[in-house]
């Protein structure tokens, strides 16, 4: 059978192709992310109704499902991620009520990247040849594909910047008395809800030296977000006893 296009996706054919996984024992993958890092694991589909599914997943996954209220869902069947909201959460044996499944037409988190915002405020020193300098707070680190990087940064709602505007980002990373550098363009400059505010993403690259350190910046904090997750599910699981 030919993979099926994302224009023939309904819920009903949706629930069809993973009737398939519940008769094989095929697992699914789901995607969530916990604090800016990716949580990707296997879960068994354990049960097929008209109007939600059942699956046995990892008990990290039953932690972000709570968090996000939402999870992702992945097949070889299916032309891509389906996403799904929880009706119920067991978190003793880590089982998963999902409903509402359906192919998004866009996917807000990053699913694939580490966005990790740090333990301790972080002060950037942002210049360009256009703006007077600025020093904001940094929100998020990221290190993608072929060495780009991006900064995630909480600027003022009238700030003087605009999309593809060339600036140079300067900080110290904790435990460290040289700054890192960080040359790139503006990517996206969005309005926060409820703040003053607004988020700016910056694209750009840094010198071998500095991306090893953002690097291990990153490598750090997604360590502690790690053994964060795993105290959540512990906690969870201690209320759930009570």
């Amino acid at each position: 059978m030919d993979k099926l296009t994302i224009e023939e996706m309904t819920e009903e054919i949706i629930l069809e192709q993973l009737h398939l996984h519940l008769n094989q024992g095929r697992p699914v993958i789901l995607h969530n992310t916990f604090q800016g890092v990716p949580i990707v694991n296997e879960a068994t589909v354990a049960m097929i109704h008209p109007d939600f599914i059942g699956v046995v997943v990892h008990p990290y996954q039953t932690v972000c499902i709570r968090e996000e209220r939402r999870t992702y869902l992945e097949s070889k069947l299916l032309p891509g991620l389906i996403r799904a909201y929880p009706v119920s959460i067991d978190y003793t044996n880590q089982v998963v009520v999902l409903k509402r499944l359906q192919i998004p037409k866009s996917i807000t988190p990053d699913l694939a990247h580490s966005w990790v915002a740090p333990e301790k405020p972080i002060m950037v020193t942002i210049t360009s040849a256009e703006q007077s300098e600025m020093t904001v707070d940094l929100a998020e680190i990221a290190v993608l594909e072929e060495n780009q990087i991006r900064i995630g940064l909480f600027l003022p709602e009238d700030n003087p910047f605009a999309r593809q505007d060339e600036v140079v980002l300067s900080f110290l990373l904790a435990s460290s008395d040289r700054p890192v550098v960080v040359k790139g363009v503006v990517h996206s400059l969005a309005k926060m809800r409820n703040r003053h505010q607004r988020r700016m993403e910056v694209a750009g690259r840094a010198s071998m030296e500095d991306e090893i350190s953002l690097l291990a910046f990153v490598g750090k904090r997604e360590d502690q977000i790690l053994r964060s997750l795993d105290k959540s599910y512990k906690k969870l699981r201690k209320a759930k006893k009570r």
